[in-house]
């Protein structure tokens, strides 16, 4: 079934939903920046064949949410946490009535889920390679595309086209200028979106306020974004009245001996998928926190 629902400006979102046949929670799937939501379709079923009802969606300017000119758009990448996911809370919870609500978040969709005010109406958090995204502690190799992507071909290609071409390069889905610009900002921060002036840019919006549901955060050894120091300096500034946890995979014990930043979606790594439901089933069998939400 396709949704449509409103971000907290009034942009158009769209998304679909997996319902289970007996639904016994329901999961809010978040991606990753600049990625196809059709990657994520194969383990939405998968919940969905396992009884969670699965909301998946993709943030304003990317695949089905691409509902305006991307030259010259005003999108920038905190309106992912600011504007987007407080609305897609809301509409799974609409949606779910009933049901305890949990997340699977992919990269960005759990780096900014602490800016939406309403997060801790979810009762668990399943972050997948969610860690900062600093240039500096990336693999040389990986670091040094990261830079030319973001120092060099994004100006050229917004100042050129209005936007970020980078579908035609093979590299993900196009950009908006402004998001790009300030994605790659953010990446020169060695606490990314906790440096200090990133902080200032935004007053009086919620900034990471405790959680209050469980967290367990998973990486694999061979991920060229999320690596440990990456981990360790988002995961520092985070905290939740309940356990926040880690798995670290051994891309070695993997088909193909890799994991990278998007193996953990892929059909072959159903190891994983196992693991991020039996987290799921684990959140479920404890009782909500009864402190109540504000």
């Amino acid at each position: 079934m396709n949704i449509e629902f409103n971000a907290q400006d009034g942009t158009l979102l769209k998304g679909r939903v997996f319902p289970a046949k007996n639904p016994k929670a329901a999961v809010l799937l978040n991606p990753g920046t600049a990625t196809w939501t059709g990657f994520y379709a194969p383990f939405a079923e998968f919940l969905a064949e396992h009884g969670y009802s699965v909301m998946l969606w993709n943030y304003r300017g990317f695949c089905e949410s691409r509902n305006e000119r991307l030259a010259g758009s005003k999108i920038r990448f905190s309106d992912i946490g600011r504007l987007d996911i407080p609305a897609a809370l809301d509409k799974a919870g609409e949606l779910f009535a009933g049901l305890p609500l949990y997340c699977v978040a992919h990269s960005a969709g759990g780096q900014q889920l602490g800016f939406a005010a309403n997060c801790n109406q979810l009762r668990g958090l399943v972050a997948v390679a969610s860690s900062t995204g600093y240039f500096w502690n990336m693999p040389p190799v990986y670091r040094f595309k990261a830079l030319l992507f973001f120092k060099l071909i994004a100006p050229l290609s917004s100042a050129l086209f209005g936007y970020v071409k980078a579908k035609s390069l093979g590299l993900m889905e196009d950009l908006p200028p402004q998001l790009a610009r300030e994605w790659g900002y953010w990446c020169g921060k060695k606490d990314f979106l906790f440096d200090p002036e990133v902080i200032a840019a935004y007053p009086g919006d919620p900034y990471f306020h405790h959680y209050r549901f469980p967290v367990h955060v998973i990486t694999a050894d061979d991920d060229e974004i999320s690596t440990e120091k990456n981990l360790a300096n988002l995961w520092k500034h985070i905290h939740s009245s309940q356990p926040i946890t880690f798995t670290r995979y051994r891309a070695a014990d993997m088909p193909g001996n890799k994991v990278g930043h998007f193996g953990y979606f892929r059909r072959s790594y159903q190891l994983i998928w196992q693991d991020i439901l039996a987290q799921l089933d684990a959140f479920h069998a404890v009782p909500p926190d009864p402190q109540p939400d504000s």
